[in-house]
C-alpha cells in the first residue's frame, strides 16, 4: 500500500474507531476503499437515534451555536464565545496542535479560574448509551486536552448525558495516561505504521472487519487465537511466538519462567487453541455436566438499544421429550412494562423442577434492569437462581477451532442451521424499528422467528455439550 504524504489532524471522533479496532484508523487512511463494507442499516439508525436524543436533551436550554462555513471559521467563533463567557455553547469547534474536537456542549463553570477569566469550560457529550465506555472517555479526554491548550487549565472531569438523560462523569486525570498512550499510538498509525494484528469483538463494529481477518490469516498470526489479550499477544511475540504454528509448539515451562505475565494456565489454553485451529477439531479441557431436571427452558431476550427497551422474551420449553416455543412481545416501547408483568406471571406458573439455559450475560443484566424499573417477585428470584450461562460453560471447558465463540459461530460449527432472513441482533433491532415506523407485521413475525432460532440454537449447543463434552481429552 502506498503511504499518503499528508498528516491528518486527529479528531476526538477517531478515538471511537481506535477503541473499537486500531486497524479501522489504518485502513481508513491506507486501505483499498473497494474493500470497505457499506454502513449497516443498524448503524444508520443508531446515528439517527443519537441525533434525535441529542435534540431532546438540548430542547429548552439557552445555548449559543458558533457560526461559520469551515471548521476554522467555527473555531474562531467558538473562541469568541468562550472569551465572552457564553454559559452554554452547542457544537463548539476546538482546534489546537493537530487535534480537533466538537463536543456537543461546552458548559461554563465558575469554580476555577482560567486564562479566559474567573471561569473555565468543561465538555459534555450527549450519548444514547446508558454507561460510560472507554471510547467515551477517550473522546472526552481529548476535549479536555484541547481545552487545556485553549484556556490554560484542564477540566477535572468529563461528562456524558446518557440515554436516560442522567449525567455521568469520570476523573480526567485518572484516564490521562491511557489517553496519552492511545494518542501516541494513533499518531504512529496515521503516519503509516500498521498495528500488529489483533481480533476482538470491537473489530466487528468496523467496516474493515473482513480486512482484519485477512490480515491475520495471511500470516497465520497468533491474533487468530480466541480471547487472548493484546498485552499477552505482545509478550508472546517478544519471545518468538508469532504464528498459530509457533503457539501450538511453544515451550510452556520456559515461557512461564521467563515472563511473569504469562501463567502456565493461560499458556496451556493458548496452545490448545492453536492446536484446535491447526487440526480443525475441538478439545474438551474438562467435562461439562448439567443438572437433571424435568423441565429445561432455553431463554433469550431481544432488546432495542436505540430506545433502551426490551421487546421480546423467548422461551423454548422442553419436557417429556417434547418442545414448545413461547414468546412475550412488546409491540411498542410503551408495552414493555406489561410484557414484564406477563413474564413474572409466566415464571410463577412454572413447577419447581426446571433449569434455565441462556448464552451470555445479556439476559441476566436485562432481568436486573427490568426488575429495577418495574419491580420483581419471588418467582423471578427462583428463575434467576436456576439460570446457567452456556457461554461460561463453553469457555471454561471446551476449545473450538474458531476465532470467535459467539452463539452463531458455535451454532454453525456444530451444524445448526438458522431459518430466518435476520442474521444478527443488530438486524433484529432494525426490523423492530421498521415495524414501529411502518406497522408491517411481517417485520414483527421475522423477529419472532429470529428469536426462536436463538433459543433453538441454545438448545442445540446444550445438547452438543451433553453428547460431546462428557470426557476430557488427554
Amino acid at each position: 500500500m502506498m503511504r499518503k504524504k499528508r498528516r491528518p489532524v486527529i479528531s476526538a471522533g477517531m478515538f471511537f474507531k481506535y477503541a473499537a479496532c486500531p486497524h479501522w484508523l489504518y485502513f481508513d487512511e491506507y486501505g483499498d476503499p473497494k474493500k470497505k463494507a457499506s454502513e449497516t442499516r443498524f448503524s444508520e439508525m443508531l446515528r439517527e437515534r443519537g441525533l434525535v436524543h441529542e435534540r431532546e436533551m438540548v430542547a429548552g436550554r439557552e445555548l449559543v451555536e458558533p457560526q461559520g462555513r469551515t471548521p476554522r471559521a467555527r473555531f474562531r467563533d467558538t473562541l469568541r464565545l468562550m472569551r465572552e463567557g457564553a454559559d452554554l455553547i452547542y457544537h463548539g469547534q476546538l482546534l489546537a496542535d493537530g487535534l480537533s474536537g466538537e463536543p456537543d456542549l461546552l458548559e461554563k463553570r465558575t469554580d476555577r479560574r482560567s486564562d479566559l477569566g474567573e471561569y473555565h469550560y468543561v465538555a459534555i457529550d450527549i450519548k444514547s448509551a446508558e454507561r460510560l465506555t472507554d471510547a467515551h472517555r477517550y473522546q472526552l479526554t481529548c476535549y479536555a486536552d484541547l481545552l487545556q491548550r485553549l484556556q490554560g487549565i484542564r477540566p477535572m472531569e468529563g461528562y456524558i448525558l446518557n440515554g436516560s438523560g442522567v449525567t455521568l462523569s469520570f476523573a480526567v486525570d485518572e484516564f490521562w495516561p491511557q489517553y496519552e498512550t492511545a494518542l501516541d499510538d494513533m499518531r504512529l498509525i496515521l503516519a503509516g505504521h500498521q498495528p500488529s494484528p489483533h481480533l476482538s469483538a470491537g473489530c466487528k463494529q468496523s467496516p474493515w472487519f473482513d480486512q482484519c481477518i485477512s490480515l491475520a490469516e495471511g500470516s497465520g498470526d497468533i491474533a487468530l487465537l480466541y480471547n487472548v489479550r493484546r498485552k499477552v499477544l505482545d509478550v508472546l511475540r517478544e519471545h518468538g511466538v508469532r504464528t498459530v504454528e509457533d503457539a501450538a509448539a511453544m515451550d510452556i515451562a520456559w515461557l512461564s519462567s521467563v515472563s511473569p505475565r504469562l501463567s502456565r494456565t493461560d499458556l496451556d489454553r493458548v496452545r490448545l487453541q492453536a492446536r484446535a485451529l491447526l487440526e480443525g477439531r475441538h478439545f474438551v479441557r474438562e467435562p461439562v455436566t448439567f443438572p437433571e431436571t424435568g423441565t429445561e427452558i432455553f431463554f433469550d431476550i431481544e432488546g432495542d438499544p436505540l430506545r433502551t427497551v426490551e421487546y421480546l422474551f423467548g422461551f423454548l420449553v422442553r419436557e417429556n421429550r417434547k418442545e414448545r416455543y413461547e414468546h412475550l412481545l412488546a409491540e411498542s416501547p410503551e408495552d414493555e412494562g406489561r410484557m414484564w408483568q406477563e413474564a413474572l406471571a409466566w415464571m410463577e406458573r412454572l413447577s419447581d423442577d426446571f433449569t434455565v439455559y441462556h448464552f451470555g450475560t445479556y439476559e441476566i443484566s436485562r432481568l436486573d434492569i427490568l426488575e429495577h424499573k418495574y419491580g420483581g417477585a419471588a418467582a423471578l428470584d427462583r428463575f434467576r437462581s436456576r439460570m446457567i450461562d452456556l457461554n461460561e460453560a463453553v469457555k471454561s471447558s471446551v476449545v473450538f477451532p474458531l476465532y470467535f465463540y459467539g452463539l452463531k459461530y458455535l451454532g454453525a460449527h456444530i451444524g445448526f442451521r438458522r431459518s430466518t432472513e435476520i442474521g444478527t441482533g443488530a438486524e433484529s433491532v432494525a426490523f423492530y424499528e421498521e415495524w414501529l415506523e411502518s406497522g408491517d407485521r411481517d417485520r414483527l413475525q421475522a423477529i419472532i422467528r429470529y428469536n426462536r432460532d436463538d433459543v433453538e440454537e441454545t438448545r442445540a449447543l446444550k445438547d452438543w455439550l451433553d453428547e460431546k463434552a462428557v470426557e476430557a481429552d488427554a
